[in-house]
């Protein structure tokens, strides 16, 4: 495969411009979001991510993971798994539209079973490094999110306004229609004269008006199709604007030589011409939103290469001037989901106490009774000195969190965003070494075929589902992973006087974080519980009262989190039983688990723990008498401070306690070493 020109990599050596070693170092944030994929759908088979190869998938009611999606409600064993979409050999480059409307009743998609009730099968379908070389040498050059989803599990137009503007209307108090639906005036165009008088624009303050407001340069950098993706249109500072206004010129004129004559033409080329004109004359704003047109967004039916191509050309155009490029972080992500299945549920408010519990204010996330954020995973890329070297980011982000880094970077705050999402969603810091930049230009597959090569491809026959399901797998092995924030524990213990099991909940990093909770011997749930960094909450399950004193939760949390509880209270309470508790944290540096045992039950029991993988270690017996305790540890320096341990008991052969997750402690380390084993 071709690579670029050596002239363009070799400018491409030039250092980051590390002045301060911080942020501040920042000079230029440019924001290409596309269209409509998730995370899964583009990048489960990428090497090095949380994707097919998972090794810790929710559960399913019935029993099955979440990779087999029911084809209908009443027959749960007639499944989909995730499949290839061969653009060698069919029309997978040119897939047809799937519904992607706001989610409606919380109670069609708590379950996570209802893709193909919903979507239709091509929702599982997904691409390769062979499919799209572009955007995976991307990956392996910089640095992608696998913990990034979109704002709202919904169309486009909510998701975009949460990018320009923090929020689709909640938290200022707007519940309209347009807070989780498209709700626009039907100008797809970036012409103000065809606005509809009719339409008449959002209220609320955007990001960019924030920004003009405070004297720094931004702009949005659009052709006559933007496809009605430029949200700024849609709000009421926006229209009938003097065209001779600033909020006219950079955010509503469009490229120069684009025209409605010749818009179905361009394959981006007057944007891009637009952008390398002030990247090579020194003018490019401080913060820039680039909007393509419909063909090059990748909205279904419009293909992923037309997007590479499109990405491949605006970054040699940023390059090509060294210093601009040494100054810049360029984000590459995507709206929302378009109905494609990704397999890792958003953390969601608990809106009310059947939905769990939340340390900060969940009320402007509440619409009609449903929660709103976060939506479905979608893919997100970090391109810029600072993020160079294939690395994986696992904090959990949302577009909300683009405005959060430019908020730590420029100091104007964005009040719209909600206490929620800034408990939740990270702001990206973690995605960067300001302090240890990279600046060498990676070698990249060359594009200029992508667009003819899918033309041609799109000729071929549509794809289908597989007749036989197999599971895919991802790439072999391992890539660097960023430090994260996290610092989590879950604990369970049994109440006697009342039956119930009980979880505490802790977060003990420097970020918020939230639990989902899912119960394998029940039908309602799951829960949510998010905690505000330094806090802790609990909950109760009456396992007495509702499940005949059977227990069987699961909290996850993010970058593979895994605490499990399943037991027989019953046993554990009675004259013979035993009732061992187990508690586990890791030591500051992270090279240990510390294991701390209890039996309050009025019987002895052995427990035999074992590692379930990244360890070869044997399993370790523990004899508790009656109130007893001990303490072990757990070594995790050989497995990159990976753990996923078992723990059963010889008092009761349903009693399981699960550990899994990663230590952190404040350094880099590797992704899950079980992922593409």
């Amino acid at each position: 495969m071709s690579l670029l020109p050596p002239s363009i990599r070799a400018a491409l050596a030039t250092p980051a411009a590390r002045v301060t070693g911080t942020i501040q170092d920042v000079q230029h944030v440019v924001i290409l979001m596309q269209e409509n994929r998730s995370f899964d759908h583009y990048l489960g088979a990428l090497r090095g991510v949380r994707g097919f190869d998972d090794p810790r998938p929710i559960p399913l009611p019935g029993g099955k993971t979440v990779w087999e999606q029911p084809k209908t409600a009443t027959n749960p064993n007639n499944v989909v798994l995730p499949f290839h979409l061969d653009t060698a050999s069919t029309a997978a480059h040119c897939l047809a539209d799937i519904d992607h409307s706001w989610k409606g009743a919380y109670s069609r998609w708590k379950d996570y079973n209802a893709w193909i009730s919903v979507k239709g099968p091509m929702c599982m379908g997904h691409f390769t490094r062979e499919d799209m070389p572009f955007y995976y040498a991307l990956a392996d050059a910089f640095t992608v999110c696998d913990a990034y989803y979109c704002s709202h599990h919904g169309p486009t137009n909510p998701n975009r306004m949460h990018l320009f503007a923090g929020t689709s209307g909640m938290t200022v108090g707007d519940f309209g229609a347009q807070a989780v639906n498209n709700a626009d005036d039907g100008n797809w165009t970036a012409d103000m004269a065809r606005d509809k008088p009719t339409f008449a624009g959002h209220k609320w303050t955007t990001y960019a008006e924030r920004l003009q407001n405070k004297g720094i340069a931004w702009r949005v950098y659009q052709e006559h199709d933007n496809y009605g993706d430029n949200s700024l249109a849609y709000f009421a500072n926006f229209r009938k604007l003097d065209t001779n206004s600033q909020l006219y010129k950079r955010g509503r004129a469009w490229s120069p030589g684009s025209t409605a004559e010749n818009a179905t033409q361009s394959r981006g080329e007057y944007l891009i011409a637009d952008f390398a004109k002030d990247v090579r004359e020194n003018t490019l704003p401080a913060v820039s939103w680039i909007v393509p047109s419909y063909i090059m967004s990748e909205h279904p039916a419009a293909t992923p290469a037309y997007g590479e191509s499109l990405t491949s050309r605006l970054l040699e155009a940023l390059v090509a001037n060294p210093e601009v490029w040494s100054k810049t972080v360029f984000i590459i992500n995507y709206d929302e989901n378009g109905g494609f299945f990704d397999h890792l549920p958003a953390p969601l408010p608990a809106i009310n106490a059947n939905l769990g519990k939340s340390t900060v204010d969940t009320a402007t996330e509440n619409y009609n009774g449903i929660p709103v954020g976060l939506g479905v995973r979608v893919p997100m890329f970090v391109i810029s000195p600072w993020s160079k070297g294939g690395w994986v980011n696992s904090q959990v982000f949302d577009h909300t969190s683009v405005l959060r880094f430019l908020e730590a970077r420029f100091g104007i705050a964005e009040p719209n965003i909600s206490a929620w999402r800034r408990t939740v969603a990270g702001d990206l810091s973690t995605a960067f070494d300001f302090a240890n930049p990279n600046a060498a230009w990676p070698a990249l597959p060359n594009t200029a075929s992508s667009m003819a090569n899918a033309d041609a491809s799109c000729k071929l026959a549509k794809p289908s589902a597989p007749a036989q399901p197999r599971m895919p797998r991802q790439e072999r092995g391992q890539r660097p992973a960023r430090a994260l924030p996290y610092e989590l524990r879950v604990d369970g213990r049994i109440e006697a006087s009342s039956g119930r099991y009980w979880l505490d909940f802790g977060n003990d990093g420097i970020a918020g974080a939230c639990y989902n909770v899912y119960a394998g011997n029940r039908t309602d749930g799951p829960w949510y519980y998010t905690l505000d960094a330094g806090t802790a909450l609990s909950d109760y399950w009456s396992a007495r009262q509702y499940s005949g004193g059977i227990y069987d939760l699961s909290a996850f949390g993010p970058n593979g989190f895994l605490r499990a509880f399943r037991g027989d209270l019953n046993k554990a309470l009675s004259a013979t039983g035993a009732n061992p508790e187990i508690s586990v944290r890791h030591d500051a540096a992270g090279e240990r688990l510390v294991l701390n045992f209890v039996n309050t039950g009025k019987a002895a029991c052995r427990l035999t723990l074992k590692p379930n993988r990244y360890s070869t270690a044997a399993a370790r017996q523990y004899a508790l008498a009656p109130g007893a305790q001990l303490s072990d540890h757990w070594p995790l320096a050989a497995s990159q401070r990976w753990y996923d341990l078992s723990i059963t008991s010889d008092t009761d052969t349903g009693y399981l306690r699960r550990f899994a997750g990663h230590a952190e402690n404040g350094a880099a380390s590797f992704s899950d070493p079980a992922i593409g084993a």
